[in-house]
């Protein structure tokens, strides 16, 4: 399990420079019509069908294009981005 992962300001921070740049795309990780929404902070991006998680768990997810953990995500789109057990 994670654990936190740093002061809001500085994940909200890094939300907007990975989106910025475009990073998800280096991963291979195709976000097309997948709005993302932080629960923790006041951070969403994208339109579409809704993901929403922590920020450290969108971070995770745009970064490195992981599947995570069912329960994690949730929205139309979190099945997407979920690990079938």
């Amino acid at each position: 399990m994670l654990t936190p992962a740093g002061p809001a300001d500085r994940l909200g921070l890094t939300l907007g420079l990975v989106e910025a740049a475009h990073v998800a795309g280096h991963f291979g990780t195709d976000l097309g019509g997948v709005e993302r929404r932080a629960v923790d902070l006041d951070w969403s991006c994208g339109p579409g069908d809704l993901i929403s998680g922590t920020a450290q768990d969108i971070i995770i997810l745009v970064i490195a294009g992981r599947m995570l953990s069912a329960g994690r995500l949730t929205g139309e789109a979190a099945a997407r981005f979920t690990r079938r057990s």
